[in-house]
C-alpha cells in the first residue's frame, strides 16, 4: 500500500525536525532524487516510491 501525502508529510517531519522544513525540503531539487524535486514525484507511484525510499535513506544516514 503506498503512503497518503499526508503520511508523507508525516514522515518528513520527523526526517527534518518540523513541518516547516519538511515542506520546504518538497519543493527543493534532491541530490538523491536526480535533481528533481520530491513534489513534483509525488504524482505517481514511482516518484512516490523514490521519495520515501530516499526519505528512509536520510532518515538512516545513508546518503548514497
Amino acid at each position: 500500500m503506498e503512503p497518503t501525502d499526508a503520511e508523507m508529510l508525516v514522515f518528513a517531519t520527523k526526517v527534518f525536525g518540523s513541518e516547516e522544513d519538511a515542506q520546504a525540503w518538497m519543493e527543493r531539487p534532491a541530490i538523491g532524487l536526480n535533481q528533481r524535486r520530491p513534489i513534483d514525484l509525488m504524482e505517481t507511484a514511482e516518484g512516490r516510491e523514490a521519495v520515501a525510499t530516499y526519505l528512509v535513506r536520510i532518515y538512516f544516514g545513508v546518503y548514497t
